[in-house]
């Protein structure tokens, strides 16, 4: 084992020679040398990173440039054995999780530097990230991240340069660190707030039973300690992009500015310069996401979950379900009377539009859509008082194998209504008429028919058999 990596070490260390002396010299727009000089110097470094030994450095080479360029060599070695691209992230993220902050540098001379590689990516203040000297030894701490952490959350603009996600953001202590140290890592305070001029931290005693908080002054700047949960505290504001989307038969179509929940539709019609005379007002929607809470614990499959956990009904009933709670979930539609929308004591006027509503005013729609067995499918050009007989005449006719049964199928609810004889329906612009075809029964399919219910009757004589016998 042992060998193994004395092996690999040296192998880097080749690589970075061969780096440093054969690789061709790049240069920039200004005619300046941008790659390593050839004169080199010895670093070792030790303690908890990617790996470790002695290494050749540049002269005039900072600590950060060089540890980068040894993580990435050395992470191009351990990531490139590995099969998929998944694994390949998980292991990346492994290796780059190395402690940036109080790291050793011990020189010849006796003297040892501590820096702050984390300050400087975020400050770049020099004297975190100092030259690199011949023979000099970098030692990178082991740490307890579990235990030796702060944690900020709150007003802050949750720039996680540590450990954090977006919505908080911890990182590694160090004895000495202060308020804004944390409020640094943290990318700052968040001007988006309003009134922040103070923050709550909270203690845990030894056991992690007692709790203790108190309310400090941002500008007072207090230590930290070990294992402290910073709230920094504002007022927040409500200042977003709140927006619709309004397309079709309008003077002004595209994107309208709308306020966090008082903004009306007639409003946002009236910022989009009113309907155009050609716009179809039976045919509007308002369509808005199922997720009107906009949570991020809320999704499709949750909500099937919720809708299904009480339900009590069949199979057939289920799949029905499903495909409606799957067109809610995609477009959950306003039931809104949009030729209403010029009476401001009309519901439809008053009617709240939300961030992300996308409203569509289709063009008028003057035609009826015939289809399925007819001979010429297609567009039929609509005619008041008209009914179904007259758009299957002007679509050529029923075809030979169409079945009894027709379908009118609205055009802006798509609802079905089976056609009865003798009974008018009132057809409308946009809507549709299909005509189902008669399936082809082969003498097969009769005989497998019989077959079927021959066995169930002679099953069913078997029982009967069975029960006069036992009653004998």
């Amino acid at each position: 084992m042992q060998k193994k990596k004395m092996a690999k070490t040296a192998l880097l260390t080749v690589v970075l020679l061969f780096q440093s002396y054969i690789l061709p010299q790049n240069k920039n727009e200004f005619n300046f040398d941008t790659t390593p000089r050839q004169s080199t110097i010895s670093v070792t470094i030790g303690g908890d990173f990617i790996v470790s030994g002695s290494f050749p450095a540049v002269i005039g080479e900072r600590v950060d440039q060089f540890v980068t360029r040894i993580f990435n060599v050395a992470k191009s070695e351990r990531v490139g054995t590995t099969a998929s691209a998944e694994q390949k992230e998980m292991v990346f993220k492994q290796l780059a999780d190395f402690t940036k902050r109080e790291i050793k540098i011990k020189r010849v001379s006796g003297q040892i530097l501590t820096i702050d590689l984390e300050k400087y990516r975020l400050t770049g203040d020099y004297s975190q990230n100092p030259y690199l000297q011949n023979d000099d030894v970098i030692i990178f701490p082991f740490n307890d991240r579990e235990r030796n952490f702060v944690f900020i959350t709150g007003a802050i603009n949750r720039n996680a340069s540590s450990w954090g996600n977006n919505q908080t953001v911890k990182f590694q202590f160090v004895e000495g660190d202060r308020l804004e140290d944390a409020l640094l890592f943290a990318g700052g305070i968040d001007e988006g707030f309003d009134k922040v001029t103070s923050a709550e931290i909270s203690r845990l005693d030894a056991s992690g039973e007692k709790e203790t908080k108190f309310t400090v002054t941002i500008s007072d700047n207090p230590l930290l300690k070990r294992g402290d949960r910073i709230s920094i505290i504002g007022v927040e504001t409500f200042r977003r992009d709140y927006t619709v989307t309004v397309a079709g038969e309008v003077y002004r179509p595209g994107t309208i500015a709308i306020s966090k929940g008082s903004s009306t539709l007639k409003e946002v019609i009236e910022k989009a310069g009113g309907f155009l005379p050609n716009a179809d007002l039976s045919r509007a929607e308002l369509i808005r996401g199922a997720n009107v809470f906009k949570s991020t614990l809320f999704s499709e499959e949750l909500d099937q979950f919720l809708m299904n956990r009480m339900a009590e009904i069949n199979p057939e009933d289920s799949l029905s379900l499903l495909i409606d709670n799957k067109l809610r979930f995609i477009r959950g539609n306003g039931v809104i009377d949009f030729t209403t929308i010029s009476d401001t004591a009309s519901a439809a006027s008053k009617f709240s539009v939300r961030n992300g509503d996308y409203i569509n005013i289709p063009e008028k729609l003057n035609l009826v859509y015939v289809f399925g067995q007819v001979y010429n499918p297609g567009y039929i050009g609509f005619t008041a008082d008209k009914g179904i007989d007259y758009y299957i005449a002007k679509a050529g006719g029923k075809g030979q194998n169409a079945k009894e049964d027709i379908y009118l199928i609205k055009g802006k609810s798509r609802s079905w209504t089976k056609v009865e004889k003798d009974v008018s329906y009132t057809i409308e612009p946009g809507d549709f008429i299909w005509l189902p075809k008669e399936p082809v029964r082969t003498f097969s399919y009769y005989l497998d028919r019989v077959m079927a219910i021959s066995s169930i009757v002679t099953a069913l004589a078997t029982v009967l058999l069975l029960v006069i016998q036992f009653k004998k």
